[in-house]
């Protein structure tokens, strides 16, 4: 077998399997999933490289194959990119309609919503959101408080976010953004109490520890404040957080 056959066989492997191996014998055919997946991934890397074209095709071909959330979701921000709004708009229902359990969906279709502010479709999402379970009707209230932010309306914004954590008490996703508000308004004590549950419950990330540091400066805790800004050094070290109190250090 020549070297450029073998490359094409390998190549032609990931998506059906060479024709024949190296005994002579025909292998079975790839399982749809197994396909599907390599055609979802061949989609994914041609849209990293900005081959919408080619990454349609693949994402396309996935689906047909066998069809799963993350597929329906990567062609609909396809079609967003490319601004082929009736088609992505029309994707994000086909996935909400197959895979109603699909948090993901829910938060990318009110991303999309919100840019064009269809506040009455929003509504609607919101009321079937509310109806799958507390996760994903969490996920779409921060969504939805993300967009009214987006939009300047702050007030909105924290309505939204306090709605998510009716569901979902310690979802970092409504606390942090609500704790920045609360701490820009020099409301420190309150946005404190934020910050403390999403450490606390959920675990450390780079925004959390950003805010408690900020926070805690600005209540004139300065070794609790030197402490946050350590683990976040320490823990993301090239996070943009980290960069931005570079300069700051105690």
């Amino acid at each position: 077998m020549s070297i450029m056959r073998s490359i094409t066989c390998i190549v032609l492997l990931m998506l059906s399997g060479c024709i024949t191996s190296f005994d002579g014998r025909t292998p079975p055919k790839p399982k749809p999933k197994a396909a599907a997946k390599a055609y979802f991934q061949l989609g994914v890397n041609y849209m990293a490289k900005g081959r919408y074209d080619l990454a349609e095709i693949k994402l396309q071909k996935s689906i047909a194959i066998h069809s799963t959330a993350e597929a329906y979701n990567a062609l609909a921000v396809l079609y967003e990119e490319l601004h082929d709004n009736t088609l992505a708009e029309q994707i994000y229902q086909e996935l909400l309609t197959r895979f109603p359990d699909y948090g993901r969906g829910y938060l990318n279709y009110l991303f999309f919503l919100c840019q064009y502010d269809r506040r009455s479709q929003i509504d609607t999402v919101l009321t079937e959101a509310a109806g799958k379970g507390r996760e994903i009707a969490a996920i779409s209230h921060i969504a939805a408080g993300n967009c009214a932010l987006k939009n300047g309306d702050e007030n909105e914004a924290k309505h939204q976010y306090q709605r998510a954590l009716d569901y979902e008490q310690y979802a970092a996703g409504a606390l942090l953004p609500l704790a920045e508000m609360h701490w820009k308004d020099k409301q420190f004590i309150k946005a404190k109490s934020q910050v403390d549950l999403v450490n606390n419950q959920i675990g450390y990330s780079a925004r959390s520890l950003y805010l408690a540091t900020l926070i805690e400066r600005s209540l004139g805790h300065q070794q609790q404040a030197r402490k946050m800004y350590q683990e976040l050094i320490k823990r993301f070290p090239n996070s943009q957080e980290a960069k931005k109190l570079s300069g700051k250090k105690e």
